[in-house]
């Protein structure tokens, strides 16, 4: 991809220098040639990702392909998946439906028994806690989900959402096989999470597997202009980005499962140094 990305940017600019006055042998030139090409990979970088997508789903065959070997098998009772919902000083309300969306399409596959919901809050405003609360509550009891949602407020808020994280998998990340760590704007369709589960049963090496998400419910123009985006052309650049990774994939920190032994015994890793770019705690 590197070589299609450089070959098409260095005979654009070749192109591009043959219109300028000096053919680019002034510093303004060689200036306006350097910003032009990195804007050019950029673009080119797109349009081979978008191109080898369109011929993943012309051919509707991707030998990469997760779910190939995957049927809807029922899901064991020891698949146990813990659904994580980290909090700060959040729209209570909008965390609130996404979090009853959830579950409700959950239970419209009838796996829902396999699930459990995590609402960790690291809430510092004492009037949002409060609120928080309540709607847990008033959640819980008209869904009836009193011992499958569960709502944990942090009294000590140390290393902020990878803390938080990395207080859940100490508590009780042993009770759960799988985790699924949500954004507090986040609602994942019950048919998503049940294929996910199936596919980390199937393919027992699988350390994590990312779903491809899509914006919805924006209201301003240029929201909107992304949601339709991601509507229209998520599916090419995520066949594309597939194609390209060889059937591996980014971690972008949110809606993928994830193995949660393996997580636990490997992934907590010691703060970076003051001195460094990105200090601090974290899990990767």
């Amino acid at each position: 991809m590197l070589v299609l990305i450089f070959g098409q940017s260095i005979i654009a600019a070749n192109q591009m220098r043959t219109v300028l006055p000096g053919q680019g042998m002034q510093w303004l030139e060689i200036t306006i040639l350097s910003l032009f090409v990195l804007l050019f990979a950029w673009v080119s970088a797109g349009f081979w990702t978008a191109l080898m997508g369109f011929f993943q789903l012309l051919r509707s065959h991707d030998r990469y392909a997760i779910d190939s070997e995957v049927g809807d098998e029922p899901i064991v009772a020891e698949a146990r998946t813990a659904l994580l919902v980290p909090i700060c000083n959040e729209d209570v309300a909008r965390v609130f439906a996404g979090v009853r969306a959830t579950l409700e399409s959950l239970r419209s596959t009838g796996n829902d028994r396999h699930f459990d919901i995590f609402i960790l809050s690291d809430t510092s405003d004492p009037d949002i806690a409060i609120q928080e609360t309540y709607a847990w509550l008033v959640m819980c009891r008209d869904l009836g989900a009193f011992g499958q949602v569960f709502y944990r407020r942090r009294q000590r808020r140390v290393k902020r959402k990878s803390g938080n994280l990395d207080d859940f998998c100490r508590r009780w990340g042993a009770r759960y096989r799988y985790m699924v760590v949500l954004d507090a704007d986040s609602v994942m369709s019950g048919q998503c999470l049940t294929r996910l589960v199936q596919m980390m049963e199937v393919h027992t090496r699988v350390g994590i597997i990312q779903t491809a998400p899509r914006a919805s419910g924006r209201l301003n123009l240029y929201a909107r202009m992304q949601q339709f985006a991601t509507r229209v052309y998520g599916p090419l650049f995520t066949a594309g980005l597939h194609f390209w990774q060889l059937g591996e994939s980014h971690y972008w920190g949110h809606n993928a499962i994830i193995r949660l032994a393996p997580f636990m015994q490997h992934c907590i890793l010691a703060p970076l140094p003051v001195r460094a770019q990105c200090r601090g705690d974290f899990i990767p």
